[in-house]
């Protein structure tokens, strides 16, 4: 089972939106401030809220606690989460996954509550957020500090914490995720690590090491633990922060290997070398289902998206845009 399919009625950056996903690897593209993180989010939220088996009236608290926590909107209020405009908006949010199952909300901005109007989808995939800032180096004491206090961290921070501490089952790895772990481990130079309360790469504090080999220990550290797994969903936010441009294409590459194995992946980039690569994977005979994701901002209308199978195919690219007119700059100027 993956999630095919969101629609958005006022949330956030979106007057209306219906995306359809693949079942492999989804990629957004866009501006800043185009919404790209705001859907991970609010699929993540609603996957997240939705785990354990609750009855309707606890999932209407529990989806309003978790958009609260996710956004962080000011006090907590979901209501700040509704499309700016004159008057009052009322938000639905529907995520429907491969079976056609489905769960449907609404809220809007006049009022604290929140009501789920439909869930036949009772047990969606185990889902994993990376942030856009590495989590490894801030673990250490960061759970009990987030649990005791009032942090600035989302709590896509605080429950990927909680991933990276789980031990995990016993026993030998898939064939597939031994293959992943093997050439993550490789790019990082050895194994992650858990010893007390702090994480350890090749014997090296994780805090002591670049936060680009940070990002590729927390996925190892996820694949040995068996937090991130077959059916689960990853959704990753701007892998490619403080990462060289040879751990891009491993990045790339690694996310195209697990989505071929029943992993589905979301992921928003700005990075040419990331978006390029997972096109070019995209095109090759046995990769996996993939889909492109061009966000941008219309002032009247909101976010408006569009979708193709094909790199190629979006007729907005603003990454390869600008690529293509600093490589103009460089023709002038020489």
């Amino acid at each position: 089972m993956t999630i095919a399919r969101l629609v958005l009625s006022d949330f956030t950056a979106f007057r209306s939106a219906d995306l359809s996903f693949a079942s492999g690897v989804n990629v957004f593209l866009g501006a800043n401030a185009t919404g790209k993180t705001h859907v991970m989010k609010v699929l993540y939220s609603t996957l997240k809220a939705a785990e354990p088996q609750l009855t309707p009236s606890d999932l209407d608290v529990r989806l309003k606690e978790k958009l609260a926590r996710v956004f962080r909107p000011d006090d907590l209020t979901i209501g700040r989460l509704a499309h700016r405009r004159p008057g009052q908006s009322r938000v639905s949010v529907r995520a429907v996954d491969s079976e056609l199952k489905e769960i449907a909300y609404a809220f809007s901005t006049k009022t604290s509550s929140l009501k789920v109007s439909k869930r036949t989808m009772t047990a969606p995939p185990s889902s994993i957020f990376l942030p856009s800032r590495e989590a490894l180096a801030m673990y250490e004491g960061f759970i009990a500090a987030y649990r005791g206090r009032e942090l600035s961290f989302d709590e896509t921070y605080y429950d990927l914490a909680v991933s990276l501490s789980a031990q995990g089952a016993r026993g030998p790895k898939a064939p597939l995720f031994a293959k992943v772990l093997t050439e993550l481990e490789a790019a990082i130079g050895g194994k992650v690590v858990l010893q007390g309360d702090r994480f350890y790469v090749r014997g090296i504090e994780a805090h002591l090491l670049s936060e680009g080999v940070r990002k590729l220990a927390s996925i190892v550290r996820l694949l040995a633990n068996n937090e991130l797994r077959e059916k689960g969903v990853l959704f990753w936010d701007e892998p490619e922060a403080n990462l060289n441009p040879q751990l891009a294409v491993v990045v790339a590459n690694v996310l195209a290997q697990l989505a071929s194995h029943g992993i589905q992946v979301f992921v928003s980039t700005h990075d040419y070398l990331v978006s390029e690569s997972l096109g070019l994977l995209a095109n090759q005979a046995g990769g996996p289902a993939t889909r492109f994701f061009s966000f941008s901002r219309n002032d009247d209308a909101g976010v408006s998206v569009e979708t193709a199978d094909q790199l190629d195919d979006l007729s907005s690219n603003l990454i390869r845009q600008e690529f293509l007119h600093h490589y103009d700059r460089v023709r002038a100027a020489e």
